[in-house]
């Protein structure tokens, strides 16, 4: 799979939450656990294959890690592991069967203490550290150089834990797009626009579905039990009804969404016999996709490759870096704002850089007003080499929406990237999740100016 169009022809998926809290009746399983506590007695790769198989799916993702940090596999940088490859019997039960194979890994690990204050009670003196994110690279190397090509990396703990500038998003892109140059990346985030990876996920139980009208390539998220991971009353539980994951699959397909529905496997390591019965449900009534849907529309302009930026100061208003930090969730989002335009924001991205030559920013996404939200309407986007000498590079006029904002320019040097806005909804400007780099290229180091 290499690109978003492929991804919308997905529809319908399994998602497979089997890990630590399989065991421990956690959804999230504390962290320094016992590994001898992930004991599953028949794990059966092949039988989840089977069913998603006749239920016409066509793809999977398994949690290989959740945030306690339990791997699936036999990880050289922990011992918080399974010393059965469960990733490999996933992989190379889910290839044979015909279907595409997506790996779930959580950015935040509570056990190693890839974790940054203040959300979640995470400690104040708690920090990311260099060491941090190379374990993070290193784990994501092995997944994705041991088991062949991986259609989908799906990240969580990330963009709404810690942010994407802690662990910089500019590094993890990179690493996995070198390593599988076809997947597709999504981010857990509880957004309605695709900011943080490739396509975007709607995480129904936070209460984030796809709109009306949607046509961002994305996936929706929902659990056919009673939580995420398996609990002793899921063999029993009634689950979600034949008829409501149809009209999941009626009211997704045409918004381009495939429908990822969780079906966590047991202690043992197979489907309850109840699960697997439901799924048979929806295959005899449902006929599978809909091959008259038009083709995927153009996604937005993106930049591809987001350089990490250093920090940023402001003319006016508090707070500049919260503009960077790439911290968003469907309850908090991380922004700079000021009144009084114009305003200017500049950020510096920490050394020389050749093949600058875009930006994206996320308005306000929520508790948005009629027409007070502060969306940046008009802009002067300006760079320098040396933080003295600025020189226009575009001018940007956007509509006030809570749509993401790109801009582009001809590829240049730059050190120091200034947006100054000039009208903003509500007379003040509100930008988050800022992003600049290349479009199309990647950016090279010169060096410090």
């Amino acid at each position: 799979m290499n690109s978003l169009s492929a991804f919308a022809e997905l529809r319908f998926g399994m998602f497979l939450h089997f890990n630590m809290g399989t065991f421990t009746d956690e959804e999230w399983a504390a962290p320094h656990q016992d590994p001898k506590l992930f004991a599953p007695t028949a794990v059966d790769c092949e039988q989840w294959a089977a069913a998603a198989v006749a239920a016409k799916m066509s793809y999977g993702v398994l949690t290989a890690k959740h945030h306690d940090g339990f791997c699936l596999w036999p990880s050289a940088h922990t011992d918080y592991a399974s010393r059965d490859d469960i990733v490999e019997r996933y992989v190379s039960a889910f290839r044979a069967a015909g279907l595409k194979v997506g790996l779930y890994f959580s950015i935040w690990d509570r056990t190693a203490g890839v974790q940054a204050p203040p959300r979640f009670g995470v400690a104040a003196d708690q920090a990311v550290r260099p060491h941090h994110v190379t374990f993070v690279l290193d784990q994501l190397t092995e997944l994705l150089t041991r088991y062949g090509p991986i259609d989908l990396l799906v990240t969580d703990g990330y963009a709404w834990q810690m942010g994407q500038r802690a662990v910089p998003y500019q590094r993890i892109r990179e690493t996995v797009r070198a390593l599988q140059p076809g997947i597709v990346m999504i981010d857990h985030a509880g957004l309605l626009e695709p900011f943080v990876g490739d396509a975007i996920y709607f995480e129904e139980p936070l209460g984030i579905t796809a709109p009306p009208g949607n046509t961002y390539a994305g996936v929706q998220g929902q659990t056919i039990s009673d939580g995420w991971f398996w609990h002793p009353s899921t063999p029993t539980e009634q689950l979600m009804s034949k008829a409501d994951i149809l009209h999941h699959l009626a009211d997704l397909e045409p918004k381009y969404v495939s429908f990822l529905l969780n079906c966590p496997p047991n202690r043992d390591g197979v489907l309850d016999g109840n699960i697997v019965a439901r799924l048979a449900e929806v295959a005899e009534s449902w006929p599978g996709p809909d091959l008259s849907r038009p083709p995927l529309p153009p996604q937005p302009p993106r930049v591809e490759y987001p350089v990490t930026p250093a920090g940023a100061y402001a003319s006016a208003g508090q707070d500049a870096d919260n503009a960077i930090d790439g911290l968003c969730a469907q309850d908090h989002e991380s922004s700079w704002s000021a009144g009084e335009l114009p305003q200017s924001l500049t950020v510096d991205l920490g050394e020389l850089w050749s093949g600058i030559s875009a930006l994206e920013y996320l308005p306000r996404q929520l508790e948005r007003d009629a027409d007070d939200n502060g969306d940046v309407t008009a802009c002067t986007i300006s760079t320098s080499v040396d933080g003295l000498t600025f020189a226009p590079v575009a001018t940007a006029a956007w509509a006030a929406d809570r749509t993401m904002k790109f801009a582009r320019w001809p590829a240049v040097d730059a050190r120091y990237v200034r947006i100054e806005v000039a009208a903003a909804a509500g007379g003040y400007a509100f930008i988050g999740n800022l992003r600049i780099g290349g479009e199309a290229t990647l950016p090279t180091r010169k060096g410090r100016k």
